[in-house]
């Protein structure tokens, strides 16, 4: 039951907007399958491919190594940087067994996910459980790097961009599907555009699929990675209920939503800060929204000292 229900021992995930699979990468490494991938553009399938197919894999030439530019070894943990670190090509080899390449690939898994090199606007919820062998509620994560080009500081930031409306297909494919959870990844100038309504209406449309949906900007540097990198990260978690009826036998429901929204404080410093009537509307919005919040102000403190 837990498994139908995507709460079992296999977790199952979702990639949509797959891009590279950076982010497939890190759910493979801790222990999750990927079923399905979509990606629109042929280049980066083909980096799918060749990094989680066995058919791609198998032609991989290895050997080398990373060095300091002193010509020190790497040691375990350290990162290879570009300017820092030099790659030393060593005596190429192919892996002759599944088994030996699975030794040196930690996010190789089976069953292959499906790379699906497809508009996701054509794709069909039946197909990705089909290609995905899942049923409805059985998936435990759907992921998405939705496009940003048209919330990005670095882009022009034109609020009709067609890209922006794509995050409409992730709303449509977790309604579908009802995953256990969904992860969503954004740049974080999403927060700032239409002076806060665009990332409330992103929360609102996933919190009517059934689901409890948070997020905030966080930056990768504080996770580990060398390189300040921020990022949205919006995630849901899906609204279930058990109950016995009236004659004894148990019932189980899932996404009973509506969901509650759960905001970051500085999106309510930012609100306030924009002084528009926009903002200030859609403040009291929220303000007045008995599913809508605000978490509490993160406080830094110094080594040491006591935590209030």
């Amino acid at each position: 039951v837990k498994q139908r229900i995507g709460k079992g021992p296999i977790t199952t995930h979702v990639s949509l907007f797959t891009g590279c699979g950076g982010l497939d990468i890190g759910f493979a490494n801790a222990g999750i399958q990927t079923r399905v991938m979509i990606e629109y553009a042929h280049e980066p399938c083909e980096t799918l491919r060749h990094n989680f197919l066995w058919e791609y894999l198998k032609d991989r030439k290895t050997g080398g190594y990373y060095v300091d530019l002193e010509g020190n070894p790497l040691k375990d943990g350290e990162c290879a940087i570009t300017g820092k670190s030099k790659w030393i090509p060593g005596e190429e080899t192919q892996w002759e067994t599944k088994e030996e390449m699975k030794k040196e690939i930690t996010w190789y898994h089976e069953p292959e996910p499906v790379i699906l090199e497809r508009d996701i606007c054509e794709v069909t919820s039946e197909e990705i459980m089909k290609k995905g062998n899942l049923q409805i509620g059985e998936c435990s994560i759907v992921s998405g790097g939705f496009p940003c080009q048209g919330f990005s500081l670095a882009g022009a930031r034109v609020l009709d961009d067609p890209r922006n409306k794509l995050y409409k297909q992730f709303v449509r494919i977790v309604d579908d599907l009802k995953p256990a959870s969904i992860m969503g990844e954004n740049v974080p100038g999403l927060v700032s555009m239409g002076k806060g309504h665009v990332i409330q209406q992103i929360c609102e449309d996933f919190a009517n699929c059934g689901y409890d949906i948070t997020w905030d900007i966080l930056d990768a540097a504080d996770l580990g990675v060398p390189q300040h990198r921020k990022r949205v990260i919006l995630i849901g978690k899906r609204i279930d209920m058990f109950r016995i009826r009236e004659d004894g036998s148990p019932a189980f429901h899932i996404a009973v939503g509506p969901g509650e929204i759960s905001h970051p404080f500085l999106f309510k410093e930012r609100l306030n800060r924009w002084r528009t009537k926009e903002s200030k509307e859609l403040l009291e919005k929220i303000e007045a929204d008995p599913l809508c919040s605000f978490r509490d102000k993160k406080v830094k403190i110094a080594k040491g000292q006591q935590t209030l």
